[in-house]
């Protein structure tokens, strides 16, 4: 078993979603992190940058998903909210870092990472996003 729980701090809310790495979810997953976006008294600028950042890595990550599952992991707390996508992949290597969706994906959020570590006879693709509302910032 893989453990896609994001860092997150005492006290931080989470929500973990499991299910086919398939393109018609992907809005439900950009309906979640809006939910959580607005309940977190984000502006409505910030809202839409966090549901196309989800968007934009779960497209990263779909086409990679040997296994057909894509997780996604949501946790927050005091206006930072933390996204984790992940797909269990063939290739140990990560899409181009200097590709047009990275790109837009690091202008979205606060921070951006990826990585990819061996699991489960395969390999562990992973986007992780932060965005902080202006509030959090210091």
């Amino acid at each position: 078993m893989v453990d896609n729980t994001p860092p997150s701090g005492e006290g931080a809310q989470l929500i973990e979603v499991r299910t086919a790495a398939v393109p018609h979810v992907v809005p439900t997953l950009r309906t979640i992190v809006a939910d959580i976006a607005m309940r977190q008294d984000f502006d409505l600028d910030a809202v839409e940058d966090l549901r196309m950042a989800v968007d934009e890595a779960c497209s990263m990550l779909l086409p990679s998903a040997s296994d057909g599952h894509l997780t996604c992991v949501f946790s927050w707390k005091d206006g930072r909210i933390e996204v984790t996508v992940s797909v269990l992949s063939d290739s140990p290597e990560p899409d181009d870092e200097t590709g047009l969706s990275w790109q837009l994906l690091t202008a979205l959020a606060t921070s951006a990472r990826r990585s990819v570590t061996p699991a489960d006879g395969g390999y562990l693709s992973r986007v992780e996003l932060i965005r902080e509302s202006e509030a959090a910032r210091p």
